[in-house]
């Protein structure tokens, strides 16, 4: 692997291609504002190329025969939308193990795909053939913070059937990212995108009008008592996720909307005011006050709560007392 990359691209985008070029032994270089890959070996033959739009974007398209029978690893540190045009040959064999999505038009699926390690078992012989848009959550917060109530339940979509006009519309646009096409910059691609997105917004407003309020303002109440209970526990994001059975992204998405700030933010808050809660209440020691909401060493506490405060616990019981 080169250490060519797309522009400052971060550790989310890398792992939508990266591990799998590795897989397959495939060099990547960077050509025509995106990467492009090609391999000739035992394992595999084929070509590959992403093209970002903008830093929360990837478009790929790859063309892979698999020469042999292998266990084929995707790894992503976040969840993430995709919509896939699959030009496979229909006499593949099928491959094990592909993750569950909804069928659009065509050869067009999409799909929400979860955070972590999906193995497909690809039997000798498989071609792969596909043309992919991967959007991090990212991309989906920013159109909410500049178009507020405007785009809302986007992520969501991707797990729901579209009208046959906007997934035709979809596949049309997909077609058109070939590699090696002329004019196909990160503009126009993003450009693509977005108005494909504005028009899936427009037609899912009508649903998350109806459904979507209620089931957020449902999962945020979980959220904050599951907060309050466990301040002294491990408040990880992924945690929360898990112990409310729900995506991760789909916890920060909702939480984001229902209360205009971040839910990483809300946590810290939380800690920070039982924590003047304890200092100001208790005579108890900074090192039990800092176990108490989720801080296993008191300099680590002491550096968070200065961070939120501009002054120490010690210097704010101070304070309090004096005030008393």
């Amino acid at each position: 692997m080169t250490d060519h990359t797309i522009y400052s691209e971060s550790r989310e985008i890398q792992t939508l291609y990266r591990p799998q070029a590795e897989q397959l032994g495939m060099e990547l270089h960077h050509r025509s504002g995106g990467l492009e890959g090609q391999v000739d070996g035992d394992i595999c033959q084929g070509r590959f190329q992403a093209n970002p739009a903008g830093p929360h974007c990837l478009v790929i398209w790859h063309d892979i025969t698999f020469l042999r029978e292998m266990d084929f690893n995707e790894y992503a540190v976040t969840d993430y939308a995709c919509l896939t045009l699959d030009e496979s040959p229909a006499s593949n064999h099928a491959p094990y193990g592909l993750q569950p999505c909804t069928k659009q038009e065509g050869n067009m699926v999409s799909l929400v795909q979860q955070a972590g390690t999906v193995t497909n078992h690809m039997p000798a012989g498989f071609r792969s053939r596909t043309r992919s848009i991967c959007i991090l959550p990212d991309y989906f917060m920013e159109l909410e913070n500049q178009w507020p109530g405007q785009v809302k339940g986007l992520f969501d979509a991707f797990c729901q059937p579209w009208p046959s006009d906007i997934a035709l519309a979809a596949s049309t646009a997909l077609s058109k990212f070939a590699p090696g096409r002329q004019g196909q910059t990160e503009f126009l691609i993003k450009a693509h995108i977005d108005l494909l997105l504005a028009r899936l917004a427009q037609s899912s407003s009508a649903f998350v009008q109806s459904h979507e309020p209620s089931h957020d303002r449902d999962l945020v109440q979980q959220v904050k008592a599951h907060i309050r209970s466990h301040l002294g526990g491990d408040l990880s994001i992924d945690r929360i996720a898990q112990s409310l059975y729900v995506g991760r992204t789909r916890l920060c998405l909702a939480f984001k909307r229902e209360t205009g700030t971040s839910l990483a933010r809300y946590i810290r808050e939380q800690r920070m005011d039982r924590a003047r809660h304890f200092l100001s209440s208790t005579e108890e020691d900074v090192a039990w006050i800092g176990r108490q909401v989720g801080y296993m060493r008191p300099s680590s506490f002491s550096a968070a709560f200065t961070r939120k405060t501009r002054i120490s616990p010690i210097a704010w019981r101070e304070h309090c007392n004096r005030v008393e």
